[in-house]
């Protein structure tokens, strides 16, 4: 409902602080707002899950009384509840209230304050740098609102790109083509002297966390080698120079732990090997660790936070399906 929408978004805007914030936004969301009305819970059913993205958004001292609300409201509604990527900080106060945790990933943060391409572990960096320069690229940044005329370059790019990857739109914990999503972001393009766009991203606000996130990454089929790194270096150049004290660039999910669980048969290991091979499968576009690595960023761990052992399998499916779409054809095909 617009008016449900209008007082999530009022919410999010005063006390969202993570990379997950601006997603809330989506036209896949649902809403629980908190008995007090502070806090908000953007979350999407699917069959018998009811998956939360992070966590709570609203005043600390809300949280508890938002998480006890979310998990009697899914129970009226016969669903399992549960909560996708949160961050360390409230495990405890979610096992307190009888839910349990795993670790899925962690999220990589480059520290713009102390960023730099000078010295010797700069090296490599400036030789990207450098050498698109010198093949007359440039990253340009559109503020939003975004023109049509910028939608219509970047719509077949997009196409392009999801056809190399023979993928589909993922959705939930991130953004999609969607040209009044990407109107309201401010967007970064790879463009040859020529002005043709070699590579975009659009950009994320964090609210009241001074760091921003990039969502989209598409790009041509074939472009120079080094250009996502200049893109990146570029990003990263800018919004420190913008007084930003970091630059979030995205989840992996935990290598290896599918590997591990590889021929065990007890049904919860069977669950957690969907629910790894799922979360390697969706994030593999993004990136492996060690590209993300040489941008020098920490890491911090994110968690999903689930009922009980038997609402697991529940929940995970309606995770892939939150993730998905529901395109389940489209989205396991081979390499997508």
């Amino acid at each position: 409902m617009p008016e449900e929408r209008q007082k999530a978004k009022k919410i999010v805007e005063n006390y969202g602080c993570s990379s997950l914030a601006s997603f809330t936004f989506l036209s896949d969301k649902s809403y629980y707002i908190s008995p007090s009305s502070q806090s908000v819970i953007a979350y999407v059913p699917k069959g018998r899950g009811a998956i939360a993205l992070g966590a709570p958004i609203g005043p600390s001292e809300d949280r508890e009384e938002a998480i006890v609300g979310f998990k009697l409201f899914c129970q009226r509604n016969d669903w399992y509840p549960a909560f996708y990527q949160t961050l360390p900080d409230n495990i405890d106060l979610y096992k307190s209230q009888g839910f349990r945790a795993i670790k899925i990933g962690e999220e990589a943060i480059v520290d713009l304050k102390v960023f730099t391409t000078q010295g010797k572990a700069g090296k490599n960096l400036r030789t990207a740098i450098n050498r698109m320069s010198k093949m007359g690229f440039d990253v340009k940044f559109y503020k939003p609102p975004i023109s049509d005329e910028l939608i219509r370059q970047l719509r077949p790019m997009s196409d392009e790109w999801l056809q190399t990857v023979q993928g589909s739109e993922k959705q939930f914990s991130l953004g999609w083509f969607d040209e009044e999503y990407l109107r309201g972001s401010e967007i970064a393009v790879v463009e040859s002297n020529e002005r043709e766009i070699a590579a975009f991203t659009n950009i994320v606000s964090e609210y009241q966390l001074n760091e921003v996130t990039n969502d989209l990454m598409r790009h041509r089929k074939c472009i120079e080698n080094g250009t996502m790194d200049f893109l990146f270096i570029s990003m990263f150049q800018h919004y420190k120079e913008r007084g930003y004290d970091g630059f979030n660039i995205g989840l992996i999910a935990l290598a290896g732990v599918g590997e591990s669980l590889q021929g065990k048969t007890g049904h919860r290991d069977k669950v957690f090997k969907y629910l790894y091979d799922h979360l390697q499968r969706f994030y593999n576009f993004q990136g492996l660790r060690a590209y993300k690595d040489k941008f020098q960023p920490h890491w911090e761990p994110r968690y999903l936070v689930y009922s009980t052992v038997t609402a697991l399998p529940d929940v995970v499916v309606a995770l892939v399906r939150a993730d998905s779409g529901d395109r389940f054809w489209d989205y396991f095909k081979p390499g997508a």
